[in-house]
Formats: structure tokens, C-alpha cells, sequence
């Protein structure tokens, strides 16, 4: 795995050389920006979903949205954003480590790159990866940080309002890689393979020939 300092354009002559082997272009946004706009009322789906998962996890949760303890909210973030500010950077990161984790052979692959443009840190590669494995590698990282780590730390008494925020940030941010996913499940054969070219994705079924 490589770091590059941002995802690379699109190789037109990469494009013509897909297509003549049967590759078909998916339908998605083309640019970060875009996808953001698209992907904008998945991220209020997705944050009121983990907000509701914490609210039946944390008890003291209801008493916050209930307003009782807005005040005391208010003066903790007012001192100590910085604390929020860095948590948000740390899920970031682990945001993206998780998705390269579900790569296959991402330590010896070297077309596999991460990167961080000085706003938003990814996790982006060109190896050909299944269908079922590009869902996988999308879902995880929101079903692991906003989901799965709030119940374990709910199980054992370590959950609380500063970690149920940086779930339901965590949640809002994979906005975008739900609406990969939707796309993906929409477009692609069960069976079929997916290539990035750039911001570009490809897909075919694996049955015809390279």
C-alpha cells in the first residue's frame, strides 16, 4: 500500500481499454463534491439510525435529548473541543483503516493506496475486487464504529455521550460509502467484478474474458 496525497484523475486511455474488454461504466457521481451532495439525506438517515441504536444502548442518552442535561453539554463542548475535534480526526483514520483491512492482499498489493488531502482522509485501489467484497469493504467501517463498538462498550459500562457522538459523526460520514453501495446493489450482476479507474468504477460479469 502506497500513500498519495490525492485519488488520481481518470486515465482516458485506461477507459477506451476497459470498455474494448467488456467493462461497463457505473452509473455515480463524478467527483468527491457530487457524491457529497447525492449522498446528503443518507447521511440524516444514517445519523438519526445510529442515534437511535445509542438511545436504546445508554439510558443517560434520553435524559440528554430530553434537554435536561443540554446545559451541562453546552459548557463541556464549549471547553473542551479541542478533545471532540481530535476524536473526530482519530475516527477518521480508523474510518479508513478499516476499510483497507477488507481489501484482499492490501500489504502486498501495489495498487492500494491511502492518502490525506488536508480535509478528509481515504483509502482508495485498483485492484479488481468482487461485488459481495466491495459491499463488505464499504459497510464495515460504519457497521464496526456506529453500531457493533457502541453495544460492546454498552455491554460493558464504557459507553458514553462523548463516544455516542463520535458514533453518529462516524455514521454521517459513510454516507457516501452507503451510496456506493446502493449503486453497486443496483447496477452490478450478483456475480459480477469492479475495477476503479480514477474516480471512475467499472464493472463486468466475470464469465467474459479480459
Amino acid at each position: 500500500m502506497k500513500f498519495i496525497k490525492k485519488i488520481p484523475l481518470e486515465n482516458e486511455d485506461k477507459t477506451r481499454e476497459l470498455k474494448e474488454q467488456g467493462w461497463s461504466r457505473l452509473k455515480e457521481p463524478r467527483s468527491v463534491s457530487g457524491a457529497i451532495l447525492w449522498s446528503m439525506p443518507i447521511s440524516l438517515i444514517l445519523m438519526l439510525s445510529a442515534t437511535v441504536w445509542c438511545y436504546f444502548l445508554y439510558p443517560p442518552f434520553k435524559n440528554l435529548l430530553s434537554g435536561q442535561q443540554g446545559f451541562s453539554l453546552e459548557i463541556t463542548i464549549g471547553i473542551e473541543i479541542l478533545y471532540y475535534l481530535l476524536g473526530m480526526i482519530l475516527y477518521l483514520f480508523i474510518h479508513e483503516l478499516i476499510h483497507a483491512a477488507f481489501i484482499p492482499g492490501i500489504r502486498k498489493s501495489d495498487k492500494t493506496y491511502w492518502g490525506f488531502n488536508g480535509l478528509f482522509g481515504f483509502v482508495f485501489t485498483e485492484e479488481i475486487l468482487t461485488r459481495k467484497r466491495m459491499v463488505v469493504i464499504s459497510l464495515m467501517p460504519l457497521f464496526i464504529l456506529s453500531f457493533a463498538v457502541p453495544f460492546l462498550l454498552a455491554v460493558f459500562g464504557g459507553l458514553s455521550g462523548y463516544l455516542i457522538f463520535l458514533s453518529v459523526f462516524n455514521a454521517g460520514g459513510a454516507c457516501v460509502d452507503m451510496l456506493n453501495v446502493i449503486l453497486i446493489l443496483s447496477q452490478v450482476p450478483k456475480d459480477g467484478i469492479l475495477i476503479a479507474n480514477g474516480y471512475a468504477t467499472f464493472y463486468r460479469n466475470p464469465g467474459r474474458k479480459a
